[in-house]
């Protein structure tokens, strides 16, 4: 559970048995309601701290369960100190104004934690942690700073930051699509969208398609592309970081589906890869794929493999393929190495663009 500006976010999952909650309470109302809950066999499950305000849920439990508000980090680092050496462990954590309020439990083994993170910063501890056999046990933002806690764990683990409720929907549908479920969500005060447009910072392109506008041809699969107006020879660029996985660029031919069908203008069998021309394919964090299409031939600028940055470039615009004009189709797809559904996605500050929007980039390279 998340409280932001007195807004609720929430996660239920399959259980049984009892559960109590309670919202807009102050420190000594907390306090006098967890006595209540605790004597009668009850334990904090989720903590949230808004405004000066406590919104907690107690399930069934049952041992020894301390918590504390209003610490520093020194008071913080002290206490969880002397909790872990009595054989306790964190299992809530919540920062507000640079003040920690945690829970402790009966626990074993490793943890580890860490806060005034950037976003920057705890993406690259949780993945040493990871490979170390570690996962994300509790989160907390402050501001644009970062706490965590890390704990004994095996398996898949995904999660992000700062998404728009587009993005944030799409990854959900694709993670549950994969056996995953929500562990935790915590409420951020700026949200970005996952992806950057694929051009150069400072420059506006016309939508000629996208998001299933009415009467264009992108429907079905591809409800969620985008064409952008970009003359030929114009520097594409990723719009997140990951790993090229897949190719082609050798290609000069194009067919006009808006002109008459001659010897130097004819279709491409269906479902040829010709159709798209030269095109690029990339693998981001959590599965997620983008294609870029109608790339200028031998204009692909990287190679299968290669590691890309967010608004690096990557290729040059063209005309090759199934196109009535010089133009970019892009699309991003849930992991997906073949031809498949579109998935809905934002740019920049949350943008959702359709057709006939113009739009300004804010991909920055290097």
């Amino acid at each position: 559970m998340s409280v932001k500006g007195g807004r609720y976010a929430a996660i239920w999952r399959p259980g049984s048995g009892t559960q109590w909650w309670r919202a807009g309470m102050t420190l000594d109302e907390l306090k006098a309601q967890d006595t209540t809950y605790f004597n009668q066999g009850l334990r904090l499950t989720a903590l949230e701290l808004d405004g000066g305000r406590f919104t907690a849920v107690w399930r069934p439990g049952n041992g020894a369960q301390w918590w504390r508000t209003g610490m520093t980090v020194d008071q913080f680092k002290a206490q969880d100190k002397t909790h872990f050496d009595n054989g306790l462990r964190l299992t809530l954590l919540e920062v507000d104004g640079g003040r920690y309020t945690a829970v402790w439990r009966p626990g074993n083994g490793a943890q580890w934690w860490r806060s005034g993170m950037t976003g920057a910063e705890i993406e690259a501890q949780d993945q040493t942690y990871f490979n170390q056999g570690l996962r994300l046990t509790a989160l907390s933002a402050d501001g644009d700073r970062y706490a965590a806690v890390w704990r004994p764990g095996s398996g898949t683990q995904w999660w992000s930051r700062r998404r728009c409720v587009v993005d944030f929907k799409t990854e959900d549908a694709a993670h549950f699509a994969d056996g995953l479920r929500m562990d935790f969500i915590e409420q951020e005060d700026n949200a970005v969208g996952a992806y950057r447009y694929p051009w150069k910072s400072g420059d506006s392109r016309n939508v000629g398609q996208g998001n299933n506008n009415a009467g264009g041809s992108h429907t079905g699969s591809q409800a969620f592309a985008f064409d952008f107006s970009m003359p030929a020879g114009t520097q594409i660029r990723a719009v997140r970081g990951g790993t090229v996985e897949w190719l082609q660029e050798s290609q000069t031919t194009t067919y006009n589906p808006n002109a008459a069908t001659t010897p130097s203008n004819t279709p491409f069998p269906g479902g040829s890869l010709q159709n798209w021309g030269n095109a690029v394919r990339i693998r981001h964090p959590g599965g997620f794929t983008s294609w870029y299409f109608h790339i200028q031939p031998n204009g692909v600028l990287v190679n299968v493999g290669d590691t890309v940055q967010r608004g690096q470039p990557i290729a040059t615009s063209g005309n090759t393929g199934r196109t009535s004009g010089p133009h970019l189709h892009f699309q991003v797809q849930a992991d997906s190495t073949n031809w498949g559904q579109s998935v809905a996605i934002s740019f920049n500050d949350c943008q959702v663009p359709t057709g006939g929007d113009s739009v300004t980039s804010n991909n920055v390279w290097p």
